[in-house]
């Protein structure tokens, strides 16, 4: 593992309005790691992840990617992410090739076009490159997406309940897409308030309750009854 973090959260804080959602929160995750941040609906995870994207400036604290912080320096460390969530971020009208070469244009991916079939062959779905995005099944609109978040080869990719309301098979390739892209060097970060599917896409497990971390620890270092009851 290298010793400098990939993704470095220090002393960070985020209210709404009076509400504290997040409460000087300190993370450091490494290449290659896969990190869940577990936690009750309303516990901050989803907005944690959108402060790691810049997509929050927080309160007070500091986010850094690759040594680069993300709030001064929006456009690299942009160019250092994938984000996936329960929402595809697709466009239903084109096909899913034209989906991902339009990804590809937009972060300058160098030939475009065998990047995408690379990810379609990945993905299990060149045999459906010409239809709409529309027409998908879940399962399959979550393979697309990311096929979509990774068509840059990000360093991070930040998952938010990528889980949501995919079947016992989808859910399936999707943790073998997440383990793909950390054994190719990739960090994750990713949310769920699924304590089983935490222990399978990650090697790292961190609870967030009441704004605070409250549990940080290795799976290998984890009850796994004890803590899918908890």
């Amino acid at each position: 593992m290298n010793d400098d973090p990939v993704i470095t959260v220090t002393s960070v804080s985020k209210t709404y309005g009076s509400k504290p959602v997040l409460k000087n929160i300190d993370l450091r995750v490494y290449r290659t790691q896969g990190v869940c941040i577990c936690g009750v609906n309303g516990a901050g995870k989803s907005t944690l992840l959108r402060v790691i994207a810049g997509l929050l400036r927080p309160a007070k604290g500091s986010v850094k990617l690759c040594g680069l912080d993300v709030n001064s320096e929006p456009e690299k460390t942009k160019s250092l992410l994938g984000v996936i969530s329960h929402k595809s971020m697709l466009y239903p009208d084109l096909t899913i090739s034209e989906n991902l070469l339009c990804f590809a244009r937009l972060y300058g991916v160098k030939d475009g076009e065998h990047r995408v079939r690379e990810l379609l062959d990945d993905a299990e779905l060149s045999s459906y490159r010409y239809d709409k995005a529309a027409v998908l099944s879940r399962g399959m609109l979550q393979r697309l997406a990311i096929a979509r978040a990774i068509v840059h080869s990000p360093a991070v990719l930040l998952a938010d309940e990528p889980f949501t309301g995919l079947d016992a098979e989808a859910s399936r390739h999707l943790i073998s897409a997440l383990g793909k892209f950390r054994a190719g060097g990739g960090t994750l970060v990713m949310t769920t308030h699924n304590s089983s599917l935490a222990l399978q896409c990650c090697d790292r497990v961190v609870v967030l309750d009441k704004s605070r971390f409250i549990f940080d620890a290795k799976t290998s270092q984890i009850d796994t009854c004890r803590f899918m009851e908890d």
